[in-house]
């Protein structure tokens, strides 16, 4: 028990860019957390301009920071030096962590001066807010600016962990793990791949889902399109596989299947992928629906009978975590077609609510679909679901979980010594 935790818990929430559309899990765990009675301050490079912001979303403008993207500005500077100039011993001491940080390409070395500069800008500020603790998302800028931010204002951070933060870019991971007060991170999987890489201390680590707002208006078990529509959801990237499921719809056209599968989003493989589908004579079942926003996904899944996730492990390590995408797709009662990747089977029980394939095989992928296709029991798998979303993803649930761990990290802030 933190005997120094205070009465009000005042969080900032340090991300990248508020309202980002492919983060709405955060935006949702910030509404929350609100609901849960946290003061919550976001500091953010950027605020995404929306027209599909509910209140409590627009709410959340109230308490904003924004973290200068250059930080390097005569205003930045100024506010900088003054830090420096009232709180020395502080101010030298998180040069110290910088340059044992050991990153390694410039790149990197770069954006931790950028976020000790974007810090040391906001320090005076976050002391007259009161803040008692510091969460980042995301292990990369977000995190350093964190760890530093920590350093000049001796307010404990933590931080959420997700998948290419851990997987992809992983510059300075052991700095931070050692720094921060605890961890959350969304799969079973990525606390496996912390202790594996780098033996982290499980002690600081909390496997806690990323989570929805549950309704019942979307819940309830519908009939099978005709013909059987399989949905896949991700930007056209090589670690969504792809190009596996397009191969797998050929096995099944040339089977005889009847199906349509619709693939939604944009992004670097979109020609690519449509000349693979062209090529296997498959452009008559496969659908590029290209981006739908987020606030008209619900039409997708209404749209759907099984959300298909042919996820890979790129060469450079790249890979999803645990895709929202699925979280809605269960919610909506769609059963799932997941490769064996990162946090994936976690959101299956095999011939419950869904498959899990082996990565990069189309065969096998195919099978699977055409199983689930002619299930027997496929409203079974359809309630299933449901039941898997209510009981791992239910933010009702999940984000309490994470104030006490905030509650219990967090410190009444004294007077900073010069």
């Amino acid at each position: 028990m933190n005997k120094n935790a205070p009465q009000k818990l005042r969080v900032l929430i340090i991300v990248n860019r508020l309202y980002e559309w492919s983060q709405n899990f955060i935006t949702r765990e910030l509404v929350e957390l609100n609901r849960q009675g946290v003061e919550v301050y976001i500091g953010a490079r950027e605020m995404v301009k929306r027209d599909d912001l509910t209140e409590e979303e627009i709410n959340l403008q109230d308490n904003f920071i924004l973290l200068p993207e250059n930080p390097f500005s005569p205003s930045c500077l100024w506010r900088h030096f003054r830090f420096k100039t009232e709180y020395p011993k502080i101010y030298f001491r998180v040069w110290k962590h910088f340059f044992s940080f050991g990153h390694k390409r410039p790149s990197k070395i770069g954006r931790s001066l950028v976020c000790l500069f974007r810090a040391a800008s906001i320090a005076e500020i976050i002391i007259k807010k009161r803040i008692n603790l510091i969460h980042a998302h995301f292990m990369t800028a977000p995190a350093e600016t964190a760890l530093y931010l920590s350093i000049l204002t001796e307010i404990p951070f933590g931080c959420t962990s997700h998948a290419y933060d851990i997987y992809r870019d992983k510059s300075g991971m052991l700095k931070k793990l050692k720094q921060m007060a605890y961890m959350i991170t969304e799969t079973k999987a990525n606390i496996e791949f912390f202790v594996e890489t780098w033996q982290a201390d499980t002690s600081k680590i909390h496997q806690i889902y990323n989570s929805l707002p549950l309704t019942t208006s979307n819940n309830h078990v519908k009939k099978r399109h005709t013909p059987f529509t399989f949905i896949a959801v991700g930007r056209l990237v090589p670690k969504k596989g792809f190009e596996y499921l397009i191969k797998a719809c050929q096995h099944l056209k040339m089977q005889g299947y009847e199906f349509r599968c619709k693939i939604i989003g944009q992004g670097i493989l979109r020609e690519k992928l449509a000349s693979i589908a062209r090529t296997l004579a498959v452009t008559d079942v496969v659908d590029f629906e290209g981006y739908v926003p987020p606030n008209k996904m619900h039409e997708v899944y209404e749209d759907g009978d099984v959300l298909v996730m042919p996820s890979i492990i790129e060469s450079n390590g790249d890979r999803d975590g645990l895709p929202t995408v699925c979280m809605e797709a269960l919610s909506h009662g769609l059963p799932l077609v997941c490769s064996e990747v990162s946090g994936l089977p976690e959101c299956i029980v095999e011939d419950k609510n869904g498959k899990i394939v082996p990565q990069k095989h189309s065969q096998a992928l195919a099978k699977a679909m055409a199983a689930i296709m002619h299930a027997t029991n496929f409203d079974s798998l359809r309630e299933y679901s449901v039941k898997i979303a209510a009981l791992k993803f239910d933010s009702q649930k999940n984000v309490p979980r994470i104030k006490v761990i905030m509650k219990r990290h967090a410190k009444t802030l004294t007077r900073l010594k010069p």
